[in-house]
């Protein structure tokens, strides 16, 4: 008898326990019937596909600018109107990422992109200067040398004219840029594309996005048994352990050399290059200096995530540039004029390719969407969004608004050069917007008007025939059947 009264009231605790998590479920069981959209079959037939993005448009075009899925337990509630898309992003109580941003925690652990709250702006406030235009603009140099490299390395191409594909040159060249400002090492991807480093990177990216879209992949204990689980272990190690070696190494450079200028004179260092401050280096001074309380993990968790936004990132809006460009020969002229004519000043205002780098991430933004937790109950528009849903801004379908940009699908550079002033202020989103807006927007700019500059002053890009890149809604946009383009060496370049 005592035993079955022990046993009953062990099952009304965990009831007791678990019943705001039941109520809760069931509340957001009832909002999502108010909502529009598919059902759970309807999503694992298209994940097995392949074709989220292709999907994502369809709902878009069924069920109106609102609509809900539900991710096993998770519903989130997708938004893609301009106005609606300012509401979300604009609030400065909707920061917390929701739990798709979890599967990155391995690897990224409470780095910026993953983190929320107070701690979160303590970070965002700590790392801001940072990215000052000023101590950018140091970093042109890094990013001019190894795109000199990639140049060297499409050389092959350009004398067969042969189609080949192109982003993983382009990858390899975001590696080497990512490794020397964020770690300030010269890690060599394109030279050395097997090395252990390099490999790890490449496994690490693929595995998560298979994880992020996969039901039984999201409970890490079945997770950690697989091969899948066993694989991303292994190369976590490899990453975490050369960044901690990194980082061991610059703070006994940075103990040595306790003057700041010192430090940017020196030159001959064991990390190769001329010295100049890279983002880990701020982050050890702060470290070293007392102002601010990070732990070697805390500045891991940012160099690493550094290393992932300012690689894979890069390397999509440069590849796809590159596939639009071949493909629209007049856009093409015209930014290698610009190029020619502002060579040397790519720090300066270089409007035309601006506008076409814009229009590139308006149709292959490079995150096509953000999500959040929502914490408390949140109005947008004349929707209560329930306590315990999630949102998401779905950037690849705002991008595609007709309202905002007619005829949607053309590759329109001058919707930025000509008449971007009468665009909505939330209309484009390629870099995100209000308080959790991408901290790295001006490094990537640079990279990117600095990358596309050089390769187009030394080769002409010809379109594949029939080749169409398939945007992939993986961790970041990729294409599913690669870039492939044809070379020509430039006539003042050959």
């Amino acid at each position: 008898m005592n035993t079955l009264a022990l046993i009953a009231f062990a099952l009304w605790a965990l009831f007791l326990r678990y019943l705001p998590h039941i109520l809760r479920f069931l509340q957001l069981q009832r909002f999502s019937k108010t909502l529009p959209g598919p059902s759970v079959g309807e999503l694992i037939a298209n994940v097995k596909k392949g074709e989220i993005l292709n999907w994502l448009k369809e709902l878009r075009e069924r069920h109106g600018p609102v609509f809900r899925i539900w991710f096993g337990k998770d519903l989130m509630v997708f938004f893609t109107t301009p106005e609606d898309i300012k509401q979300l992003l604009s609030n400065n109580t909707l920061l917390q990422k929701s739990r798709n941003y979890e599967l990155l925690e391995p690897w990224l652990g409470k780095g910026l992109l993953t983190n929320g709250g107070e701690s979160w702006h303590r970070r965002r406030k700590l790392l801001t200067p940072g990215f000052h235009f000023r101590i950018l603009s140091e970093f042109k140099e890094p990013m001019e040398e190894n795109c000199r490299i990639l140049v060297q390395r499409l050389k092959q191409h350009a004398e067969t004219g042969q189609p080949f594909d192109i982003y993983p040159y382009i990858t390899l060249f975001a590696l080497d840029a990512i490794c020397e400002t964020a770690m300030g090492i010269k890690k060599h991807a394109q030279l050395e594309s097997d090395s252990e480093y390099v490999r790890a990177v490449q496994t690490i990216c693929h595995i998560l996005h298979r994880q992020s879209f996969s039901f039984w992949q999201r409970f890490n204990v079945l997770f950690n048994l697989s091969t899948a689980g066993r694989k991303r272990n292994a190369a976590l190690r490899v990453l975490h352990e050369e960044t901690h070696r990194v980082i061991n190494m610059r703070r006994q450079q940075l103990q040595q050399q306790q003057s700041t200028t010192t430090q940017q004179d020196s030159d001959n260092n064991d990390v190769g290059g001329k010295r100049r401050l890279a983002f880990l280096d701020m982050l050890l001074l702060s470290q070293l200096e007392g102002g601010a309380e990070l732990s070697d993990v805390d500045i891991r968790e940012e160099v690493d995530t550094f290393m992932f936004e300012g690689h894979d990132t890069t390397s999509s809006a440069i590849a796809f540039a590159i596939s639009l460009l071949s493909k629209h020969a007049t856009v093409q002229q015209r930014v290698y004029e610009e190029a020619v004519e502002l060579e040397g000043r790519e720090k300066e205002s270089m409007p035309y390719l601006e506008a076409v780098i814009k229009e590139t991430l308006r149709l292959y933004p490079s995150v096509p969407f953000f999500s959040r937790k929502v914490n408390e109950d949140l109005s947008v528009g004349k929707w209560t969004i329930p306590k315990g849903a999630s949102i998401s801004c779905l950037i690849y379908m705002l991008h595609r608004d007709p309202t905002s940009f007619p005829d949607p699908e053309r590759f329109d550079p001058d919707r930025f050069y000509l008449n971007e002033q009468e665009l909505h202020p939330f209309a484009f989103a390629g870099f995100s917007a209000g308080p959790r807006n991408c901290i790295g927007q001006k490094f990537a700019m640079l990279e990117l008007k600095c990358s596309l500059s050089m390769l187009l002053r030394h080769y002409q890009f010809l379109p594949v025939a029939d080749h169409q890149p398939k945007p992939l809604a993986e961790l970041v946009m990729k294409s599913g059947n690669g870039v492939k383009v044809c070379i020509r060496p430039r006539n003042a370049a050959s």
